[in-house]
């Protein structure tokens, strides 16, 4: 959390400057559209974990068109078939934190988390040590969907 408030502490919504291009980190945007994008996340729960969010900020559902949420989650169930396709995992979470500090959200910017799920991947170091064990770096995870994203077309 410390990390994510420094970040946006005087320098706006991380989202919207990926979005423009300006945030400095590599290999953020996996895919884009229009209205949507689908970037991975930089602290991920689980290998593969996915932030699908508006290109145009929002903080709640309510600030989209009809037509930005549809889009919103048509790709949400795009990244589902990508990710059983790359990853093969056994389930998801799909899931929204709106409402700042309170929800569990640490950007402002609405997103959408999809998170596979893989059989025994709760272990010894997420029970024990509160530390999540990745089997491969961002980087390759990245590569692999990147690979395959033209299927969110």
């Amino acid at each position: 959390m410390g990390w994510i408030k420094k970040r946006e502490s005087g320098r706006g919504c991380l989202f919207c400057r990926i979005a423009k291009g300006g945030s400095g980190m590599k290999n953020e945007i996996l895919y884009r559209t229009k209205d949507v994008m689908v970037i991975m996340n930089i602290f991920p729960y689980n290998t593969g974990h996915l932030q699908v969010l508006p290109v145009r900020h929002a903080e709640g559902l309510d600030q989209l068109s009809e037509s930005e949420i549809t889009s919103l989650f048509v790709m949400v169930g795009k990244c589902v078939k990508l990710l059983e396709k790359v990853l093969a995992p056994a389930g998801f979470n799909i899931g929204l934190n709106i409402g700042g500090d309170v929800s569990g959200a640490s950007v402002k910017h609405l997103h959408v988390h999809v998170v596979p799920r893989f059989k025994g991947d709760l272990g010894f170091m997420e029970t024990t040590a509160d530390t999540k064990v990745l089997p491969e770096t961002l980087e390759q995870t990245y590569k692999k969907l990147k690979k395959e994203a033209g299927m969110l077309k």
